[in-house]
């Protein structure tokens, strides 16, 4: 097996983010999350692998700004579905009747 440089490293890694961000708005969840894995090990690898000055080369640079800024975009996209997902189960939970008191009922005690 041949090992991956630092720069192809990076560059699998904002292609997994950029991934990340379409299944996420499709609201796929199922492979979000495994996107979301198989970056995390891409994260591992990274690190495991000798920098030999990628990250402070002028493309390194660039590269890594470029993840930084589609790092931003995903997070407000998963915020903003999380929200709306939020938002749902908890209306939901009001017409289901799900841990609600009731409101107009009183218990007259005599």
């Amino acid at each position: 097996m041949t090992e991956k440089t630092p720069q192809l490293l990076w560059r699998d890694y904002l292609f997994l983010t950029k991934e990340m961000r379409k299944f996420l708005d499709k609201q796929d969840m199922e492979l979000f999350h495994e996107l979301m894995n198989q970056r995390e090990r891409m994260q591992t690898l990274i690190e495991e692998t000798p920098d030999n000055g990628f990250k402070n080369s002028p493309e390194g640079k660039k590269l890594l700004s470029e993840i930084q800024g589609e790092n931003q975009i995903l997070m407000g996209h998963f915020q903003a579905t999380h929200s709306k997902a939020k938002h749902h189960h908890q209306v939901a939970e009001v017409y289901s009747g799900g841990n609600r008191q009731p409101v107009n009922h009183r218990n007259w005690v005599r």
